[in-house]
């Protein structure tokens, strides 16, 4: 895949949604991932809010900004969030349902110290985008939506890799999601 479009991390940037919309918060440099901070909750099977807190500390130590989103279509709004509706359903395999709803998660991020962004638009994306190249991500596009998974934060945050990747083409395939996929792995 073309690597051109990678951009560096910074400690200002979001670890946000691997969702392609177009978003109304600036910092769009930071890693992407499944639901924000969900993805690290789903991974290790952190189904409470005081878990889920601790993620977004751990977060802020590892040099981002926790977040989640919604949209401006779903209510409530914090349901926007595609990967949330669908761990909140049970609908991800092996990987428990939260005992919290997206409003208490958005509350708890944000007490946190974490962000809520929302984001406009339908989803467009014609691409996922599974990211190897630890320290880099690529922004959002409205124009040319694509799914942004950053892969190598699995290794950053000790997850499962095979768990995190499973839950994010699952989540892909039940959202009707682009089922083309690009790797992008260091030179």
């Amino acid at each position: 895949a073309d690597v051109s479009a990678l951009i560096p991390t910074s400690s200002d940037g979001l670890m946000k949604c691997v969702d392609g919309r177009p978003s109304d918060h600036s910092a769009m440099d930071g890693p992407k991932a499944l639901g924000g901070v969900y993805s690290i909750a789903t991974n290790r099977g952190v189904t409470d809010i005081e878990g889920l807190k601790k993620i977004c500390e751990e977060v802020k130590k590892c040099g981002s900004v926790p977040s989640c989103h919604g949209d401006e279509h779903a209510h409530p709004a914090p349901m926007g969030c595609g990967f949330f509706k669908l761990w909140s359903q049970s609908k991800l395999e092996g990987i428990p349902a939260p005992k919290f709803d997206s409003e208490e998660g958005q509350k708890a991020i944000l007490e946190a110290g974490g962000v809520y962004e929302c984001l406009a638009g339908s989803h467009e994306e014609k691409v996922v985008y599974i990211n190897f190249v630890e320290g880099t991500t690529l922004a959002p596009n409205g124009d040319d939506q694509a799914f942004v998974v950053d892969a190598w934060l699995a290794g950053k945050y000790d997850l499962d890799v095979p768990k995190y990747l499973v839950a994010a083409a699952s989540t892909v395939e039940q959202l009707g999601g682009p089922l083309k996929a690009k790797l992008i792995v260091p030179n």
